[in-house]
């Protein structure tokens, strides 16, 4: 029979890859969390892992153990929550990673509803591109995260909370009407602002303009999303950007908004979370939140024409 302690330190050896990284993350002995790995061992019968010098390397039972222990611990703290939940009004603490596309048009609604719905939550909110919002919900820094694209992580868990349309977007003029769409191909050499090359939005869109034949004249590489709008809206370069973060532009009075064609671009979104936790209560009437904004947004691009 196996008890949780025994589990936990399983997962954390094999995501740590590291009996000394996991004991560090777990508060516990290197010479403990090798005992109780053996001691489980040997309760199934089988080996988890292949040591070596240079760290452990799970094997295929431990592969197949992993998958099953995570969503055992999940299951236990998902009841925890959901018991304490049960016993009162919500409260406590709830953190959030968002990225930029996030927190321009869609926090400041959903926020303001959960806080009138739920004053007794302290709400903690970063804002962050992937990598760091990966790497915060890994350490435990927040209950959830919302990033492009899944990392494919061990004690990550994710789901698809939707896609965007890519959006040219550029300084308003007449020639080019606000909400028309773009073919870039056809556009002279495009002078760009885009993120750095450590993030996938600029990789999909190089490879999209290598693709299609899209003219760059120059490229302006910046992580500073308000400077980037900014930027764009005082000059002749332009931006790529996904429609959601464009909707608080949706009038066309400050930057003109011009979603891609032929064919088009898009990003997907996705909430992720450590595999091995329940996203707490008072994070999950959040995210809804979230999602529900995220919704009436895509529906003004229904409504404006645009599938």
């Amino acid at each position: 029979m196996h008890n949780l302690r025994q589990l936990m330190t399983f997962v954390g050896v094999f995501e740590e890859r590291s009996f000394s990284k996991a004991a560090q993350r777990l508060n516990a002995t290197q010479s403990g969390l090798s005992m109780q790995t053996q001691q489980l061992e040997q309760n199934i019968g089988s080996k988890l892992f292949e040591r070596s010098a240079k760290g452990v390397i799970p094997t295929y039972a431990g592969q197949r153990f992993y998958e099953h222990a995570v969503e055992i611990i999940r299951r236990i703290d998902q009841m925890d929550s959901e018991i304490k939940a049960l016993s009162g009004g919500v409260s406590g603490e709830m953190k959030a990673g968002l990225m930029p596309t996030f927190t321009r048009a869609v926090l400041a609604p959903s926020l303001l509803n959960f806080m009138n719905s739920y004053p007794n939550v302290s709400v903690s909110i970063v804002e962050a591109y992937s990598g760091v919002l990966t790497e915060g919900v890994l350490s435990g820094d927040y209950d959830f995260a919302i990033v492009p694209q899944a990392p494919r992580r061990d004690g990550i868990k994710t789901r698809l909370l939707g896609t965007d349309r890519e959006i040219l977007v550029r300084r308003p003029d007449p020639s080019m009407p606000n909400l028309s769409g773009a073919r870039l191909a056809e556009l002279p050499p495009l002078k760009l602002v885009l993120p750095n090359r450590t993030n996938a939005r600029r990789t999909n869109f190089e490879n999209y303009a290598e693709l299609h034949g899209i003219r760059i004249a120059t490229i302006v590489s910046m992580d500073a999303m308000i400077a980037t709008l900014e930027f764009v809206a005082q000059s002749d370069f332009v931006t790529i950007l996904p429609e959601t973060i464009c909707a608080n532009d949706f009038d066309g009075k400050t930057r003109s908004l011009h979603p891609l064609l032929d064919p088009p671009l898009t990003v997907d979104y996705a909430v992720i979370q450590q595999s091995r936790t329940a996203i707490p209560p008072a994070a999950t009437l959040f995210l809804a939140e979230l999602e529900a904004q995220y919704a009436l947004l895509k529906h003004r691009w229904v409504d404006a024409g645009w599938v």
